[in-house]
């Protein structure tokens, strides 16, 4: 899993630019976290929905990639519960709801540092016919 989480963490630039960070990646399963920043908030100063989206996304994307077969995000949505607000840290749980022969599907809990469900996201991946690590 550490091949996996290393690659995820070096080569989704995206991610990196927005401060998030793949802490975890295990079988069907992957946590990812981020600090809110200034670059972080709308103009309510609360936690934009892209970056609330941005942090689920990636932690769906690592469990997805997670048994080293490389998986495409098919559709994904996202329920917003409660705003979060800057100087939290935000972290996203996936997990592996069903995962058959070319489609998974998965849960993202984001949760703020007082354990409360800020946002829940669903996605469906597709699975690709190559490794996710070239040479793996």
């Amino acid at each position: 899993m550490s091949a996996i989480k290393d690659f995820i963490n070096e080569h989704d630039r995206f991610a990196r630019m927005s401060g998030i960070e793949l802490v975890e990646v295990n079988q069907g399963s992957a946590l990812a976290r981020m600090t809110i920043q200034e670059m972080h908030l709308n103009g309510l100063d609360m936690v934009h929905g892209g970056a609330l989206f941005t942090l689920a996304d990636l932690a769906f994307a690592a469990a997805s990639n997670s048994r080293g077969q490389a998986a495409v995000g098919i559709n994904a949505s996202i329920s917003y519960i409660r705003p979060a607000k800057a100087g939290t840290v935000l972290s996203a749980q996936a997990s592996e709801i069903f995962s058959h022969r070319t489609l998974s599907g998965y849960s993202v809990e984001v949760k703020n540092d007082q354990d409360k469900l800020v946002a829940t996201f669903q996605g469906t991946a597709f699975k690709k016919d190559f490794p996710l690590v070239p040479g793996a």
